[in-house]
């Protein structure tokens, strides 16, 4: 509370407010372009006036005086003058009310002329009346001045408001333009970019549009309606005459019309985009909402399907106070992309559950596909009772027919002075009655009639003789008729056929809809040729005058139509599908070779994300012409549809070879800038099989670039640019790095390059701890993982996006399935808990709960009916999935295991059950009897089962030994191994094939092991995860395999390969010393190696350790490195030879880091065994030991040498003076474990990483460690760390902890980054680095180093990007 000013007098403070008031006026002025200088000019003297304290202080002199009498007599004449221009009306009222300040400008001028003219003697000794007379006038003044901004300064008011106004417009212009940036809507799908005329004709449909107006305004009813009716029957007119009349109210939040036509309106994943734009659009509190979204996760449109739903629509609207009741419309479902339906019941399923006065409107056909979707889980009963529109009262719909034709013929008989009755009623009741219920052939009819080629009679004539068959045929009669008539008695029939197969064939096969513009760009055809071949068909093209719109089918039924044999009688119409595919191949190749260049847009060579490039919209309308953009698009598409034997065969493989070879990157540039990257796989993807056939050369080229956008398709979803500054910098030597040498940037690395590309086609990347288990959909398109950072995530295993993401378990998740049917999901956690999900919607169905604790298994039966279970609390337990309620209780529990239960598998009839235990056995269960069957006893531990669909007479086990066993499933006999099995390490997952020919092997070295079932040999072995590989399964169709792993990754890999790929010893840690010149690297085998820094050459490697290297360290004159060791052993050695200096031996488990003091004197080591011991490096001997009983996982010493900080596996910080070994302070703030710490070069900051990914930054005060807020340097996490105390200093940046040499940051998700800004450089490939350790990488003086998973170093010069 602001507290009252004291020892002042009234007067005084209201003087001093309205001095404020006129300070705050006469800038202010100076913005209204009514008022004018003039006023500015006034209001600055009554200012001066007001501010004249005492008369005394300002020594008024006569010449001053009268300056300020002049002043006065100014400012009366130009307020006056300035009020009185105005309407005649108004002068009267301004000129009563302008007289009072008027009066008193005059008093003013008399006092002050008084005062001129008196002596000083006089001005002194009166001096308090001039002032008592000053104070009268000044709140005479303030008075007249309030007077004046109120009842006279209406223009300046109207002024100021309009100047407010646009500036609130602009504001909200600003916010549309960047949300529409950002989230890229389909424009065209709106309500608002159809034509005013595509609704109902006035007066049809009136129940129908009624009801449906009835549902909407009832609060009470269900929030979908489902409008259903066959093509033709006028779902879309319904839909547009709906927005019309909601959009009345101001309640239409969004409409999507597909269309078959457009690709972008045929696209799911676009719906949420462009809903939320449009919603933005009319709600300006949700627009703010949204806005602080897309500011925080720029990428957010392009992030996975449910993230999009809830981040970009519910959650923001949620937010939104008193939000208004909505319609969104959604029309013509049916003619979306099937396979990206799950964003369709996602939306349907959440948005009528999420408590927000929304409803939507479905149209669509009756497809059986859309009604299951609305069947899995009950929306059917939650929607409004669908209307079918050809089911309706028949009578109804043909009266409305009938009064659409009689509207449209009068119009027809009037505008052609055609003498009445026409048409008589007997043709007029054919019409109708050859119409039946559908509104297409009706508008069709009406069209054809109205043909100004022919006369009216003539058309209606052709019609009525026609003959009168089915609805169809009626359609496909009327179709064949209008193309026959444009060539009638035309002697170039035959010419103007083949320009109609042409342009026609163009239009009806396009992914998009073009301008006449841009199709004649695309076919090299003259614009008003194109123009006058499509005249004759405006009874069945939408073809605009304007050439810059788009050229539209009326009715998708006329596609079908052309391209259909059987329903297109007349060949010379018919479209050739192959050929022309063909055509726009060849067109689209054409116009890439010619347009496409490096920066085609102009953005130069700095290297930022595509939302941080100014103005890239109007870039893009500027430098990409819509015929080009259509060829990126759609060229892969069209050439996929292409015959070999076709006639343009030689000419494709010639202009694809040159686009493959000269063009391709530009391509995805091109495609990355418009937001469109995911169409670069799409479109190599459907090329590669045509180009196999037709040119190895070619293909060579086009799979390079397939596998340079699935390794990189993080990076170049969101930055175009970096197909040259990381994914040439990275990829292999292959044809296409060949082909491009010359676009390599100044980012280069210095480490050698892989000679081909890896086995894994696809990297999944998102997850924060071990993935423990996958499993695929039916048909393979979507893969479910389970991981111990308590997420369960949907992927599309064809571009590697992440689709869903939900969590509902209280802790780590162990184990995940698809029922047969993929219509359920269900997760097994450490919470004890099994839950189902709906793996569509991500929706939590029932929680199964029984175990008493972690559930490592579940699957379901053959039949989807049951769920077995397997759990630590070494219990077997069978679930009914098909009982309706939400909290389940088991069928059965099995107890027998003497400890837990690691795995659970149905037989082939769904009777029995296999389980699998730490216990070393495997035991059969009856699910008829509830029984067990027979126990069967193994060498070891028992981690994994496979059961085969097709050979039903055996089944396999994996042991913690490594030993695969073969046993029949009749009598559980052994009846083999696979041969070699026994070589490796613990198998923690098994699988068969679909055929069951081959199986899939996971093992806990890493490996992944791929056997022939007839002859039980190893084919293939596959190298790549840095970690356990926890669960491996080939896709449905055998050609790929999926794999997880502890390394927090998901692989797929090509399953059709034999041999080894991939080395089993990965470089896991490096250091780059203070000289810059070497790198010392330490791998997986226990080897040390030293790198030349420049070329990437090995100088020497030795054998140091019989276990993996964990922590490298250098003396601070490089003259020694020290290495920390699973083999419990820290060995130093001479850097110059790789010479052993000394061994240390004293930790009894691995020594997880190793450090060396400042002054070279001591060395550090740190172990889970709960030991840090400080080595002497003078003696060789240990100097202190530092114990904890749950062990060390890092430990540092402080930049003076004074302290040590040791970090533990439970989350422990331990803060002890070197000398003494006393433990100053314990840091126990955050359980979990500690990975790193690091004092900051001045001793003020500590900070540490934790297992779980969290950073924790404490201010040093002597032995003081205070908890203080940091900037979240990580990018993939947009908020930062919450402030302890709000009043503190500025939070502490990732820079402050910098060693001044250390100039890059490698973010956890692969960009490498500038630390102090945050600003992406490259990004590096999963293969080219270890996940997610900080301790795995190094950077320093522009150089970065990081050990990969192919067996080598990977260097990076990246001085060229410094600024």
């Amino acid at each position: 509370m602001v507290p009252r000013p004291k020892n002042r007098d009234v007067t005084s403070i209201l003087a001093s407010g309205a001095i404020e008031a006129l300070q705050l006026a006469v800038p202010l002025s100076k913005a209204i372009p009514v008022v004018g200088s003039t006023v500015e000019g006034s209001l600055q003297a009554v200012l001066y006036i007001l501010q004249v304290k005492d008369i005394d202080e300002v020594k008024v002199k006569k010449q001053q005086c009268q300056v300020l009498v002049d002043r006065a007599v100014a400012i009366t004449a130009a307020i006056t003058t300035e009020l009185m221009k105005g309407s005649p009306a108004m002068l009267v009222q301004r000129e009563i009310n302008v007289a009072s300040l008027q009066r008193t400008l005059r008093d003013i001028q008399t006092l002050l002329e008084d005062l001129a003219s008196a002596s000083l003697i006089t001005r002194i000794f009166n001096r308090g009346s001039f002032g008592d007379k000053l104070t009268q006038f000044r709140q005479q003044l303030d008075t007249a001045i309030e007077i004046f901004h109120i009842t006279n300064d209406m223009g300046t008011e109207h002024a100021l408001t309009r100047l407010l106004t646009a500036i609130e417009e602009g504001e909200e212009k600003n916010d549309i333009v960047f949300v529409k940036s950002l989230l890229g809507p389909v424009t065209a799908a709106s309500y608002f970019a159809r034509s005013p005329n595509s609704g109902c004709f006035p007066g049809t449909r009136k129940t129908l549009l009624d009801q449906i107006s009835a549902w909407f305004d009832n609060s009470q009813a269900p929030h979908i309606f489902w409008l259903s009716g066959l093509g033709g029957t006028g779902k879309t007119a319904v839909s547009h005459t709906i927005c019309e009349r909601i959009n009345v109210n101001k309640q239409l939040g969004a409409s999507f019309f597909f269309t078959r036509d457009e690709a972008d309106r045929r696209r799911v994943d676009l719906i949420i985009p462009t809903i939320a734009f449009q919603l933005a659009s009319v709600n300006p509190a949700y627009r703010r909402k949204l806005s602080d979204v897309l500011k925080d996760r720029p990428d957010a449109s392009s992030r996975a399907q449910q993230y999009q739903l809830d981040e970009l629509l519910l959650r923001p609207l949620k937010e939104v106070p008193s939000l208004p009741q909505y319609l969104i419309i959604l029309d013509a479902l049916d003619e979306c992309d099937k396979e990206g339906g799950d964003l369709i019941h996602l939306l349907l399923q959440k948005l009528p559950n999420s408590g927000l006065n929304i409803k939507v409107l479905v149209t669509s056909r009756p497809e059986r596909s859309i009604r299951d979707m609305f069947k899995v889980t009950g929306l059917e009963m939650k929607m409004h009772h669908m209307s079918v529109l050809h089911d309706r009262d028949q009578s109804s719909v043909k009266e409305d027919i009938a009064r659409y034709l009689a509207h449209h013929m009068q119009r027809i008989q009037v505008n052609n002075n055609i003498t009445p009755p026409w048409p008589e009623d007997s043709a007029f009741n054919d019409l109708v009655l050859r119409s039946g219920v559908f509104f297409i052939f009706a508008a069709t009819i009406i069209t054809f009639v109205a043909d100004r080629l022919y006369t009216p009679q003539t058309q209606l004539q052709r019609l009525l003789t026609s003959g009168n068959t089915t609805s169809r045929s009626q359609v496909d009669s009327l179709y064949l008729q209008i193309l026959q008539t444009f060539i009638e008695d035309r002697t170039d029939a035959s010419e103007l056929c083949a320009r109609f197969r042409k342009v026609v064939g163009a239009i009806v096969l396009l992914q998009n809809p073009l301008s006449i513009s841009a199709l004649a760009h695309l076919l090299e055809h003259d614009e008003d040729d194109l123009e006058r071949a499509l005249g004759p068909l405006h009874s069945l093209l939408n073809v605009p005058s304007n050439y810059e719109q788009h050229i539209r089918i009326f009715h998708p039924s006329f596609r079908d139509f052309l391209l259909n044999e059987e329903r297109c009688q007349d060949i010379r119409f018919i479209i050739p599908e192959g050929p022309t595919h063909a055509k726009l191949a060849l067109y689209s190749l054409k116009i890439m070779l010619r347009y496409l260049k490096r920066d085609i847009c102009g953005i130069g060579e700095e290297i930022v994300l595509n939302s941080d490039i100014p103005d890239l919209e109007d870039r893009l309308r500027e430098c990409v012409p819509p015929a080009l953009s259509y060829a990126c698009q759609h060229w892969g598409d069209h050439l996929s549809q292409v015959v070999h034997d076709e006639g343009v065969g030689k000419q494709l493989v010639s202009h694809l070879s040159e686009f493959a070879s000269t063009k391709l990157l530009y391509w995805i540039e091109v495609l990355s800038l418009e937001g469109r990257f995911s169409l670069c796989i799409r479109n190599l993807d459907a090329a590669m099989p045509w180009c196999k056939v037709a040119s190895p050369t070619v293909y060579s080229l086009v799979y390079d670039a397939y596998r340079l956008a699935l390794d990189y398709h993080n990076a170049l979803n969101i930055s175009a640019l970096q197909v040259y500054h990381s994914a040439l910098v990275f990829i292999p030597n292959c044809s296409l790095l060949r082909a491009y040498q010359h676009e390599l940037p100044g980012v280069r690395m210095t480490s050698s390059r892989t000679e081909d590309w890896d086995a894994s086609l696809l990297v999944l990347e998102g997850h924060t701890s071990s993935v423990n288990m996958v499993s695929l959909s039916r048909q393979g398109s979507r893969a479910a993982s389970a991981s111990d950072d308590g997420q369960v995530r949907i992927w599309d295993t064809f571009n590697g996006a992440q689709v869903l993401c939900f969590e509902g378990h209280e802790g780590p998740v162990k184990s995940i399935e698809y029922s047969p049917d993929s219509s359920y999901i269900a997760s097994g956690g450490a919470d004890t808990t099994i839950l189902v999900w709906d793996s569509v919607s991500g929706s939590k169905i029932s929680t199964l709960r029984g175990h008493k604790s972690t559930v490592n298994s579940v699957v379901f039966s053959n039949d989807g009916r049951s769920i077995a279970s397997g759990s630590a609390d070494c219990t077997v337990r069978i679930w009914d999935v098909l009982e309706n309620k939400e909290e389940k209780e088991e069928l059965a529990s099995f107890s027998g295991h003497l400890d837990q239960v690691t795995c659970v598998a149905f037989l082939a009839d769904g009777s029995r059950v296999l389980s699998g235990s730490m216990d070393s056995t495997i035991r059969l269960w009856d699910l008829k009897t509830n029984s067990i069957v027979t126990v069967i006893d193994s060498a070891s531990t028992v981690l994994s089962l496979a059961i085969s669909s097709t050979q039903q007479s055996i089944f396999l086990s994996g042991s913690s030994d490594g030993i695969i066993t073969i046993r029949n499933s009749n009598n559980f006999k052994e009846i083999g191994r696979l041969s070699g099995s026994g070589e490796a390490a613990a198998v923690k997952s098994l699988a068969f094939s679909s055929e069951g020919s081959r199986v899939v092997s996971g093992f806990l070295d890493g490996t992944i092991r791929v056997w022939n079932t007839s002859s039980r040999s190893c084919t293939t072995e596959y190298r790549g995860h840095s970690g356990p590989v926890e669960c491996a399964k080939f896709t449905p169709d055998g050609k790929h395999i999926l794999s997880s792993s502890a390394d927090r990754t998901i692989r797929l890999w090509e399953a059709g390969i034999e041999g080894v790929w991939g080395s089993k010893d990965h470089v896991m840690v490096v250091q780059i010393p203070n000289h810059v010149e070497h790198i010392v690297s330490g791998s997986t085998k226990g080897k040390v190696g030293l790198w030349n820094i420049d070329n990437g050459s090995l100088v020497y490697e030795v054998d140091v350790h019989q276990g993996t290297i964990y922590s490298l360290a250098f003396t601070s004159d490089d003259k020694l490195v020290a290495s920390a060791s699973a083999d419990h052993t820290i060995a130093v050695l001479n850097v110059n030879d790789g010479s052993t200096v000394t061994v240390f031996k004293g930790h009894t488990d691995e020594v997880y880091t190793v450090q060396f003091s400042s002054a070279d004197t001591l060395l550090v080591s740190a172990s889970p065994d709960g030991q840090v011991i400080l080595w002497n490096m003078s003696t060789k001997t240990r100097k202190r030991t530092l114990t904890h009983t749950v062990g060390f996982g890092v430990a540092s010493f402080s930049p003076d040498d004074r302290l040590i900080c040791c970090g533990t596996l439970d989350g422990e910080i331990h803060i002890h003076d070197v000398e003494t070994g006393e433990q100053l302070a314990n840091l126990n703030e955050y359980p979990s474990p500690i990975l790193w710490v690091l004092y900051s070069p001045d001793g003020q900051w500590l900070a540490a990483w934790f297992e779980d990914e969290a950073v924790k930054v404490w201010k040093v005060d002597g032995v003081n460690y205070r908890t203080w807020p940091h900037c979240e340097w990580r990018l993939d996490r947009h908020k930062g760390t919450p402030s302890v105390n709000e009043d503190d200093s500025e939070k502490v940046k990732y820079g402050d902890f910098l060693p001044a040499d250390e100039l890059h940051y490698l973010q956890e998700d692969g960009w490498v980054t500038l630390p102090h800004t945050g600003k992406r450089i490259c990004w590096i490939p999963p293969s080219r680095r270890q996940p997610w350790l900080r301790t795995l990488w190094e950077s320093r003086k522009g150089f970065f180093a990081a050990g990969s998973q192919i067996g080598t170093l990977t260097v990076v010069d990246l001085r060229s990007t410094l600024p």
